[in-house]
């Protein structure tokens, strides 16, 4: 990371940002009342004005508000808010910082120890489920830097966990190469965006992270950068990147979604759609990147078969952990989405992104429908294989079956047996 005198000023940067959002923000409640999340959380009675006030007496030092505090703390980054704000305020950083600042204040285990075991808990997930379902010359295309002469036309950052899921990951880069597009792939847990840290109000650690990963994609030379998580797209491009550019004078480059940028190449995809994909399918969204939709139903246009059926559900979230914090209201909506597309009679209820499909891939089983990801309905498209075995194990839900049939793949890795067990326990056992 560059010279920034450690970790001092970082929260300092963070402050500054909560006073300039405290002196363009009218405290008009238009962001509280625009929020998916407000009636769950128990707030419907809350005053819109107060609660915002709230939030910005939080990022300006002060105790807020029960209300803004609990508010702050049920954000699942939807956006509704962004589009509601007449000021043009990234109201979702608004909230989320206010978190930060609440939870980096509320005592109890050092800022560290409080997203240290979240974090080493997805690193062991990622690095074994990877190894589990990729052989080694397969998995280097993750980490291989080409020689070249010139900076690639883009970066590929996949984030921390597409991983778990890396057929998703796979079948972007090879579209890529379908494309002909000169690219580098970024990313795994030691390029992570800092989330971890920001959630927890580790703010300081956060910066440093980040800053390691922009420095790194940076590194490349290229201008662009294609994000896969929305995750990672909120926590870089709207936490990380303005705060790098305020600390050292510059934005090395433009951090944009994967899809967003594919369905720009839709026209040159078109005549690579080789086979015909008899499905009607409703997708599985969120509304975190209005952008991402269009996207996605720009993509769908080109598959030769498919027909897009729209449900009238709710949209809720970043992805479906981002609902963690009100499990009834996530088991509520997941349940009327699912009576809605069997009720549809569509034949693929499709993901968009990674952390819904690990939740869902399953959902299927026993009904009228599939659950598959959007990047394997364009690979069918295409004529591209990559199986999914993260959902074949989900369905299996037998640790001792998953383990035997992965044992050559971990003897190649040199797993160790105990830890493949925690890991493949966390993921696919039962719940009782």
């Amino acid at each position: 990371m560059r010279e920034s005198g450690a970790s001092l000023g970082f929260i300092e940067d963070f402050r500054a940002r909560g006073a300039a959002i405290a002196a363009a923000c009218t405290r008009c409640g238009a962001c509280f009342r625009a929020c998916p999340m407000v009636a769950p959380a128990g707030l419907a009675g809350a005053s819109a004005e107060s609660t915002a006030a709230g939030i910005l007496d939080l990022l300006t030092g002060g105790e807020g508000s029960a209300e803004a505090a609990l508010w702050a703390g049920v954000c699942s980054g939807s956006g509704d808010c962004i589009k509601a704000c007449p000021e043009g305020i990234n109201t979702r950083f608004m909230v989320q910082l206010a978190r930060a600042f609440v939870r980096r204040k509320s005592g109890g285990a050092p800022l560290k120890e409080r997203w240290r075991a979240n974090f080493q808990a997805m690193s062991r997930s990622v690095r074994v489920l990877s190894r589990l379902q990729l052989p080694p010359e397969i998995l280097a295309r993750f980490k291989e830097q080409k020689p070249r002469a010139r900076p690639p036309e883009i970066v590929f950052y996949t984030g921390c966990n597409v991983l778990r899921t890396p057929h998703i990951a796979l079948l972007c880069l090879d579209i890529l190469d379908l494309l002909g597009i000169d690219y580098e792939v970024m990313g795994g847990t030691g390029q992570c965006c800092g989330v971890y840290q920001f959630r927890e109000g580790d703010l300081e650690a956060n910066a440093q992270m980040a800053y390691r990963t922009i420095d790194a994609l940076a590194s490349a030379g290229a201008k662009q950068v294609l994000s896969w998580c929305p995750s990672c797209q909120v926590q870089i491009g709207e936490v990380s990147l303005p705060g790098y550019e305020a600390r050292f004078g510059e934005r090395p480059f433009a951090l944009d979604p994967f899809l967003v940028y594919l369905a720009g190449k839709a026209e040159a995809l078109a005549p690579f759609m080789v086979e015909r994909v008899e499905k009607r399918i409703a997708l599985h969204e969120r509304p975190v990147f209005p952008a991402v939709q269009a996207a996605v139903r720009t993509l769908l246009a080109i598959v030769p078969g498919v027909e897009l059926v729209e449900i009238d559900v709710p949209r809720v979230g970043t992805q479906s952990n981002s609902l963690s914090v009100l499990p009834a209201f996530k088991r509520e909506l997941r349940a009327r989405e699912l009576a809605a597309v069997a009720k549809a009679g569509v034949s693929t209820l499709a993901t968009v992104y990674h952390a819904c499909h690990r939740e869902i891939c399953d959902a299927g089983g026993g009904k009228s429908f599939e659950v598959e990801n959007i990047m394997e309905i364009l690979g069918q498209g295409l004529g591209l294989k990559s199986e999914d075995l993260y959902k074949r194990w989900k369905v299996m839900g037998e640790i001792d079956a998953i383990v035997a049939e992965t044992s050559s793949l971990a003897a190649l890795y040199g797993l160790d047996l105990d830890e493949l067990r925690a890991a493949l326990a966390a993921e696919f056992a039962p719940v009782r």
